[in-house]
């Protein structure tokens, strides 16, 4: 009797576990799903302490019938079926996750490199992760066409034009390697383009920024720091959120024809820059008085002290780093060259130009500069005494002066 009763019991598990291969197709219809973790347990019921009949393994394709209980996907696997936790699931009609292409990429028509390409992705397209094979998603992205034409809601259409209607024609569907796609908590893909991406995309971003002066940096097509500050300073001035990333708000109004624009000066923090004379200017910065230095074409900023001079004003760097800092300018030494800066004293800030060779008496002992170099504004002349150009105006000088004023305006 005991033996009777043990084989009804184990035919009677066998029935719930095994079905055969014909039955299998025969069953409701089920969605296809992925396994996301190792060693995932098939179990008989929807609980942890049921038996196990199988265990899966990333990657492994499934059935999923329904979540018959909480948490609980009832599946069919080969000729198993049973359940198994939601958790170690990807089910694309409840999973489907958005995110956005991180740099350029190929869209390969199948998983692997050596798949043919369906098209190339640049970076920041925002995509939808349908499903996905080992480390590759199956994405489909919404591709943006400069050649769609605005239709005339007044033409005629032909049946044809209807029929071709069943889904939109811009969509890209393939598989992408996970390292390429930057998961979003959203709900829909966007276009989104933030630091660490790279592309042409960034390049023409960062070429419209440099038209508005936002970024002084060369366009690169690498979204690094700069960009990204230059985008907050844009979004500053436009009034929108400032999170240094171009979304599809940032973007409309960088792309658009509104006049939002910032000076070179704006840029490095200097306002009202004013074209003075010399002659105005030489009483304010009198002799003994600081200034704030700061470079038109690099932004670096340093203090420097007037000396003396009576046409110009002869100037000292206040400190050893003042004096590094002018060095970098200059490519790391002295120089006779002219550059264009801005001089802040007493609060205002005029257009001035510079050289950067030590000549002359000195003061300050411990800066690193063994003498003293020329600041120039509007109209001031050089000395030379004894030599035919004492007293005239030095026209280097005078085009780095009004160079640093223009660059103040515009």
């Amino acid at each position: 009797m005991k033996r009777t009763v043990t084989l009804f019991l184990i035919l009677a598990v066998l029935g719930a576990v095994f079905i055969p291969a014909a039955e299998a197709y025969a069953m409701p219809y089920f969605e296809d799903a992925t396994i996301t973790g190792d060693n995932v347990n098939v179990r008989i019921r929807p609980t942890t302490d049921s038996p196990s009949i199988a265990t899966l393994q990333k990657g492994d394709r499934i059935g999923v019938f329904c979540e018959e209980a909480e948490g609980w996907y009832r599946i069919i696997y080969g000729n198993y079926r049973g359940y198994i936790s939601k958790e170690f699931v990807f089910l694309p009609s409840a999973n489907s996750k958005v995110g956005n292409i991180k740099e350029t990429v190929n869209l390969r028509q199948n998983p692997g490199t050596y798949s043919s390409v369906v098209m190339t992705l640049d970076a920041g397209t925002g995509v939808i992760i349908k499903d996905y094979s080992g480390d590759w998603y199956y994405i489909e992205a919404e591709l943006m066409t400069d050649d769609d034409e605005e239709e005339d809601p007044d033409a005629e259409q032909s049946e044809e034009d209807f029929d071709e209607y069943d889904e939109p024609q811009n969509v890209a569907r393939g598989y992408v390697h996970k390292d390429y796609v930057q998961l979003s908590s959203g709900d829909t893909p966007i276009t989104l383009l933030e630091k660490g991406m790279s592309g042409a995309s960034v390049r023409n971003l960062q070429q419209n920024l440099r038209k508005r002066g936002f970024l002084q940096a060369s366009a690169t097509g690498f979204f690094g720091e700069q960009t990204e500050a230059a985008i907050k300073l844009f979004q500053k001035k436009a009034g929108l959120k400032q999170d240094g990333k171009a979304g599809p708000k940032t973007l409309e109004v960088i792309f658009s024809d509104k006049k939002i624009s910032i000076s070179q000066a704006e840029l490095y923090g200097v306002r009202d820059v004013k074209l003075s004379s010399w002659n105005s200017i030489k009483n304010i910065f009198d002799r003994g008085t600081k200034a704030l230095v700061t470079d038109v074409r690099t932004g670096r900023k340093f203090w420097v002290r007037r000396y003396g001079g009576t046409l110009h004003a002869d100037t000292e760097p206040l400190t050893a780093n003042d004096t590094a800092i002018i060095k970098k300018n200059y490519g790391g030494g002295y120089s006779w060259n002219r550059r264009a800066i801005w001089v802040t004293v007493g609060g205002v800030t005029y257009a001035a130009s510079m050289n950067f060779y030590p000549h002359g008496n000195y003061k300050i002992k411990d800066n690193g500069f063994p003498g003293h170099f020329c600041i120039h504004f509007k109209d001031s002349k050089l000395h030379l005494s004894g030599t035919s150009r004492a007293g005239t105006t030095c026209p280097e000088h005078q085009r780095a002066v009004q160079y640093a004023y223009n660059k103040g305006k515009k």
